[in-house]
């Protein structure tokens, strides 16, 4: 006789769950509405790293709950980043995606084909960066984008569009698109958008 064994749930799946209760415990501290649809709409995007876009976590959402529309999805997005469970990212198609991850990082975002993935870099969450006084701006926050070329759109040559190979040393350069040319922003040529 066998006896009955719960199945562990998976490691993924108690990730999720506890990142799921943990939105709730902040929702319900701050005395926000926790509909079904809300709890989908965040449940969707933390769990896909791709930092998808409305419709994406849209696509997502609408097998579970039919009667969820596109327009109620942008609109739980829009209050999630307003009460900061959220953030939105910039992308280099100006597409507007999101983010579940709120602890300091920074993205790699793929010029070719699009792809944003989470990095750590401590020391570039922790720089000292100097912002100085703005005229008429108040600074909020600084959103930090590397951008460049993921290893499945480095050519078959192996050498990216701004001259390095795969192993890091520099090759002969190849002409940037015009959509790459910039002038140089700052001893770093980092270019920051927020």
């Amino acid at each position: 006789m066998r006896a009955d064994r719960k199945k562990k749930p998976a490691p993924a799946t108690e990730w999720l769950d506890q990142r799921c209760a943990e939105f709730e415990a902040r929702s319900r501290a701050r005395g926000l509405r926790l509909t079904p649809q809300r709890l989908a709409v965040y449940r969707a995007l933390a769990a896909d790293a791709s930092h998808p876009s409305a419709e994406s976590v849209y696509d997502r959402v609408r097998g579970e709950l039919q009667t969820l529309s596109q327009a109620t999805v942008y609109r739980i997005l829009e209050s999630l980043e307003r009460e900061h469970f959220v953030r939105r990212v910039s992308t280099t198609g100006g597409v507007a995606r999101f983010d579940a991850t709120l602890e300091p990082h920074q993205h790699l975002v793929c010029r070719v084909c699009g792809r944003m993935v989470d990095h750590f870099a401590p020391a570039l969450a922790s720089a000292p960066f100097v912002v100085g006084d703005v005229p008429g701006f108040v600074v909020e926050e600084l959103d930090v984008r590397l951008v460049g070329r993921c290893a499945e759109c480095i050519d078959s040559t192996g050498v990216s569009e701004r001259g390095r190979t795969v192993s890091g040393e520099t090759a002969a350069p190849r002409p940037a698109s015009p959509a790459v040319r910039s002038s140089k922003t700052g001893p770093s040529r980092i270019r920051r958008r927020n």
